[in-house]
């Protein structure tokens, strides 16, 4: 509820807590939060989170003690539950695991609160992932299911395959290839069922064929089919935008990690390289995890020309 009349003499921010919320304030939030995104795809959540802590804390929090009616409220809610969760992501990928989880719950009572049920599938999906990163499959799946209840069909096929997608990643990760399969069968599905005109909202407009190529390469991946890994890998990185730069750079390693896999030493290093020298330009702990992930498969192979020198151009990034 609004304060009133807020004392004259008070900070910046609570004298502001009062203010009437406009819809010049909420297009704001949601412009912030599409430089922070593009900020974060390209060099990683380290570089701005701080930034986007002080701005929630400025000028979000503020605006929830504000004045607004309840259609102004809900797009404030929905607008500060996207900031929130893409600071537990940005958190997520510094590896602050306990501080991202904490933000997602937050996310998702601000979701509930705007009436966003899609939105808090969303964040319930991006608490998926980062089970995944930490090998939690159970959990991965649990929660992308809970995520696929809460909307059943009632958003669109684009929505849909990510979250299908989700659920094939964790199902990955334990080792389960059928419910895998199936899983990755029905987000091709569903994405193919896109159309130009369907609604899509802003949140999942970056889940394209690059993105699900991405989603394919990695399962397979994970359940040691290397060969299909490659082949997705570089069909993702063909079609995946520059912008996207900590995405490539995670598919640029499962490629890697896949020739690997089938025996082809010296493409793999040479990718790894690639990977490597990304790496070094982005404040992402997940990116440099993911170097250090091809690089522990490197230990049998550690005394072969192809990995000294994958060594020598490691070592000369500093």
């Amino acid at each position: 509820r609004a304060e009133r009349n807020p004392g004259r003499n008070r900070g910046r921010a609570e004298r502001e807590a009062g203010q009437r919320v406009t819809a010049g304030d909420i297009a704001a939030l949601r412009s912030v939060g599409e430089l922070f995104r593009t900020l974060d795809d390209m060099y990683g959540g380290g570089h701005a989170r701080q930034a986007l802590v002080r701005y929630l804390e400025h000028e979000c929090e503020p605006m929830l003690r504000g004045s607004y009616g309840e259609q102004t409220g809900r797009r404030l809610f929905a607008a500060t539950a996207d900031l929130t969760r893409l600071l537990g992501w940005t958190s997520y990928d510094i590896a602050a695991h306990g501080l991202a989880q904490r933000y997602f719950v937050q996310a998702l009572r601000l979701a509930q609160a705007a009436g966003d049920r899609a939105y808090g599938a969303y964040v319930l999906v991006t608490m998926s992932r980062q089970a995944v990163y930490l090998a939690h499959g159970r959990e991965a799946v649990q929660l992308a299911r809970v995520a696929q209840q809460g909307v059943g069909a009632a958003v669109p096929p684009v929505v849909q395959a990510l979250l299908h997608s989700a659920e094939a990643r964790g199902h990955a990760v334990l080792g389960e290839a059928r419910a895998c399969t199936t899983s990755l069968m029905r987000a091709e599905r569903a994405l193919e069922s896109a159309r130009p005109g369907d609604e899509v909202p802003f949140w999942a407009r970056f889940f394209d064929e690059a993105q699900l190529a991405d989603e394919f390469g990695h399962c397979h991946r994970d359940l040691q089919q290397y060969r299909t890994a490659a082949q997705y890998a570089e069909r993702s990185l063909q079609l995946r935008a520059p912008v996207y730069a900590r995405s490539r750079l995670f598919c640029r390693v499962v490629l890697a990690t896949a020739r690997l896999g089938l025996g082809d030493l010296d493409q793999a290093c040479r990718l790894g390289a690639e990977a490597a020298a990304q790496a070094a330009d982005m404040r992402s702990v997940r990116a440099h995890e993911y170097v250090r992930d091809f690089e522990r498969r490197l230990e049998p192979y550690k005394d072969a020309s192809p990995v000294r020198t994958y060594r020598d151009k490691v070592a000369a990034l500093g």
